[in-house]
């Protein structure tokens, strides 16, 4: 059965499962490079190397592992954002989505061949990964909390009816359709 306010039969929940995992595994492969690659061209510049002044006794503490962390985890949360908005700005699909044959659209709003409007892509993936914006805080804490709001994003499907709508969805106003 087709809910109001949804222009085809909803996505199932196994569907945007696989093309979430597919979506991960590319932009997780993406953001492991850029992470590498930032982190050492970052690293050579920014972190500075304990030293010891023979003269005053005193040791310096190696420093910029910081600010280090910070970059790196604000351009990979823009890659993942960047990946997400982009796509389903233009089509309305991530590569995942494409894969399984199902599509964002917008509530109330007739299923086209294109994408969603830049405001609701931008929600929409600003949700989604905005969490991983926690990574910065210290002790690994901020990385476990970023990743829990992600997955507490994803599986806010199960308790919303009828649209099935993740916390993302909700803000940009989008539901997730059938299309094969």
């Amino acid at each position: 059965m087709q809910p109001p306010g949804a222009p085809a039969p909803l996505a199932e929940w196994w569907q945007r499962l696989v093309a979430r995992i597919i979506d991960g595994l590319i932009i997780g492969l993406a953001g492991v490079v850029i992470g590498i690659v930032l982190g050492l061209i970052l690293g050579a510049i920014l972190i500075t190397q304990a030293s010891y002044d023979l003269n005053t006794g005193t040791i310096t503490q190696p420093s910029g592992y910081w600010i280090l962390n910070v970059i790196t985890v604000v351009i990979v949360t823009l890659l993942y954002v960047a990946y997400e908005f982009f796509l389903t700005k233009s089509k309305g699909q991530t590569v995942g989505k494409m894969v399984m044959g199902i599509k964002i659209t917008e509530v109330g709003a007739p299923l086209t061949a294109g994408g969603l409007r830049s405001d609701a892509a931008l929600k929409r993936a600003g949700v989604t990964w905005g969490g991983n914006i926690l990574g910065v805080l210290p002790f690994s804490l901020g990385g476990a909390l970023g990743g829990l709001l992600i997955i507490l994003n994803g599986v806010s499907q199960f308790w919303d009816k009828p649209l099935q709508q993740t916390f993302a969805d909700k803000v940009a106003k989008t539901v997730v359709v059938k299309i094969k």
